[in-house]
């Protein structure tokens, strides 16, 4: 056994583990740990579902208040046959273009 920098013990018989789960194997190779690895995988893909969930919640949640303000505002008085009048020339027109001419009015 040798005697390396810092007075630890080191060559190729040396096991000892190194930081950040890497091992030294008997030939002095580094190596990642395969469990370590697999552990991070999981723990990213429970982290990406959680995340999905989360958008998911906020997506209906703006949903809901979509529908809310839509009741609040002038649409949400109107009779229906001219709320459904206007969103087909909405849908005619498309979004942008509709925000145009209103702000242009």
């Amino acid at each position: 056994m040798q005697i390396g920098a810092g007075g630890l013990p080191s060559g190729p018989r040396c096991r000892s583990s190194r930081a950040g789960g890497f091992s030294t194997n008997p030939r002095g190779t580094t190596m990642a740990r395969k469990g370590s690895l697999e552990a991070e995988r999981q723990a990213i893909a429970k982290e990406r579902q959680a995340l999905e969930a989360r958008e998911a919640k906020l997506r209906t949640n703006e949903r809901a208040a979509s529908v809310e303000l839509m009741h609040k505002s002038v649409l949400g008085k109107a009779p229906f046959e001219r709320v459904e009048a206007f969103f087909a020339a909405l849908g005619k027109l498309g979004l942008d273009e509709a925000e145009k001419r209103l702000r242009a009015s």
